[in-house]
């Protein structure tokens, strides 16, 4: 079975971060064929760990399931509040309330 939700995110998330690192390239002036490949290759490092990290948050049972048990698919699960955390995370986050 496919797995559409997953297949959705993942194109989402790769062309948005794609769109972005290609349109901050060109407003600074990189007019090159480079400009397009590391805006891809951005898009692809970024867009592939944030989209399994968004369907793990919508679909926590089902990551559990299939064994996605390090810290960050916790806190992505969690909703991605302050609160779950790793203590070693935590030692950044400004005390008060987030904004």
């Amino acid at each position: 079975m496919i797995p559409w939700l997953r297949l959705i995110l993942l194109h989402i998330w790769v062309g948005s971060v794609a769109g972005a690192a290609t349109i901050a390239g060109l407003a600074m002036g990189y007019v090159s064929v480079w400009t397009f490949f590391w805006a891809g290759v951005t898009g692809l490092a970024i867009g592939i760990p944030g989209a399994l990290l968004t369907w793990a948050a919508l679909r926590p049972r089902r990551s559990r399931e299939i064994g996605w048990t390090w810290p960050v698919a916790g806190w992505a699960r969690s909703g991605f509040r302050a609160k779950a955390l790793p203590a070693v995370l935590l030692a950044h986050v400004p005390a008060g309330r987030g904004r």
